[in-house]
């Protein structure tokens, strides 16, 4: 189902990339319409707090479907990545995500004290209604004195169907969902893992 990386580019791009260690891989899935059915069949609820508000599956799959969709596409990029990425990832989770007109996610980084999250990613899948915004955009962290002074952005990526983008997650690893103005915005994602 996940096509597989190509490790040499790969690795390339990911010391390359700025403001921080990222990769953008397009028709990473070799069939993304079959993975469309896994979010009805879900089911989604509203999460909404301070940084965020967005609908989204359980944190466990619920589906045997989806359990086999992450167990596969664990099994197509954990050693690649590793080896890509100079972190050792060997497990994942998984949630599907749907972003609807009004939802978004703040400015954050993903690193919190002892959940061992090395990287993120979002798989972006085919949307019946295609977005407009919803892009992920990176910021760089500028410091003076060990302290972070300014954050300016550095990078956005569109939500295209078919799109794997995946990034280190440090405490200097800041991004966010740009709110969705139109259609929906589709993605499973998550964090690779020790």
């Amino acid at each position: 189902m996940w096509r597989p990386l190509i490790e040499t580019e790969c690795a390339t791009a990911w010391k390359a990339a700025t403001p921080f260690p990222h990769l953008v891989i397009d028709d990473a899935a070799r069939d993304p319409a079959a993975l469309l059915g896994l979010i009805e069949e879900e089911g989604v609820a509203r999460y909404e707090g301070d940084l965020f508000v967005f609908e989204a599956t359980p944190p466990e799959p619920r589906s045997a479907e989806l359990t086999q969709v992450r167990a596969e596409f664990a099994a197509a990029y954990t050693a690649s990545l590793s080896r890509i990425t100079g972190h050792a990832v060997s497990r994942i989770d998984m949630r599907a995500y749907a972003y609807r007109p009004g939802h978004y996610l703040l400015p954050h980084t993903d690193h919190q004290a002892g959940l061992q999250r090395r990287l993120a990613y979002a798989y972006y899948l085919p949307s019946p209604d295609a977005p407009a915004g919803g892009e992920l955009e990176l910021f760089a962290c500028e410091t003076e004195h060990g302290e972070i002074v300014a954050t300016p952005s550095a990078k956005v990526i569109e939500p295209a169907p078919n799109r794997l983008a995946i990034f280190e997650v440090s405490d200097r690893s800041l991004h966010q969902v740009r709110e969705v103005l139109g259609g929906l915005r589709l993605s499973l994602a998550g964090w690779f893992y020790p």
